[in-house]
């Protein structure tokens, strides 16, 4: 498990493990050289380590580096080329994040996969929050091709060793698609059935849940990534720069008719995920969830 991933990689490795037994993370990295599925290994392990809730980061079993894995952790996003080249828009969607302090994990981590791709304006755009990043952000980007200069002295630069065959990053395992599928899945269902159950029949729900033995973390991870794309829809109307339209289409109509907010619906769901973290009785932290969305 964790660096043990990153096959052939010793110098790579060992500068990271040196950076986190100190504590010094770079707030800027930059992969480079081997296959980008190994780039995007490395740059999966390095947000797993950042947020690891154990002593041996990254474990790849605590909750955060599962979350992270299946691309449900709040605290990480990921953004790579649409058609040819990383837009202004996408770049502008991960800053809104930057500036927020993280949600669980001490560091909010954004990857950006092959970041030759940026245009002009969207490097420019990058370049201001990497010039002065908030202490609690730490961007990961990957490239196959050189990046605009000013972008690479603000990075430091991690080449990775080129190899015949290599791991699979975030999206290389089609179990752990998988599985991602199924909790948006579950999070869409459970949805679906909070706008159409008034208040106090949230009681037999709880009870359903229950018996489906849901895998509470990985739900409430996917309920997060919901609300953020109904945020992101509300504020700008832009399916580009949502990760799940068909959840758009589906839920937000009635979403949008709540009293509650987005904001306090969110801040729900990562309550629940703090009273997880405790080791707060499941059903105790299912019913919080339940009658506060």
């Amino acid at each position: 498990m964790g660096w043990d991933r990153l096959l052939g990689q010793e110098v790579v490795k060992r500068i990271l493990q040196n950076q986190l037994r100190a504590g010094e993370l770079s707030h800027a990295y930059l992969f480079t050289g081997a296959m980008q599925a190994e780039k995007g290994l490395a740059a999966m392990l390095l947000a797993q380590a950042a947020n690891c809730t154990a002593d041996n980061k990254p474990c790849g079993v605590c909750t955060s580096c599962r979350q992270i894995e299946l691309g449900v952790h709040s605290d990480v996003r990921q953004i790579a080329p649409t058609g040819n080249s990383i837009k202004l828009q996408q770049v502008k969607s991960l800053l809104t994040e930057a500036v927020l302090t993280p949600n669980i994990g001490p560091y909010r981590v954004f990857i950006i996969e092959e970041a030759q791709s940026l245009t002009r304006e969207a490097a420019n755009a990058l370049l201001l929050m990497l010039e002065e990043p908030p202490q609690f952000d730490v961007f990961i980007l990957t490239a196959s091709a050189p990046v605009l200069p000013t972008i690479e002295s603000r990075c430091q630069i991690l080449r990775l060793q080129q190899r015949v065959s290599s791991g699979a990053g975030m999206d290389g395992n089609p179990e752990l698609k998988a599985q991602q599928a199924s909790y948006r899945v579950q999070a869409q269902q459970l949805l679906g059935e909070l706008t159409k159950r008034p208040l106090m029949e949230r009681a037999k729900l709880v009870d359903e849940l229950e018996k489906m033995d849901v895998d509470l973390a990985g739900l409430l991870a996917a309920l997060l990534c919901l609300y953020r794309d109904f945020a992101v829809w509300q504020t700008t109307h832009d399916l580009k720069l949502v990760k799940d339209r068909e959840s758009i289409e589906l839920l937000y109509p009635a979403i949008a008719k709540q009293t509650k907010s987005l904001l306090a619906n969110c801040q729900a769901i990562v309550e629940v995920q703090r009273r997880l973290s405790n080791n707060v009785n499941k059903r105790l932290a299912l019913e919080y969830l339940l009658y506060n969305l």
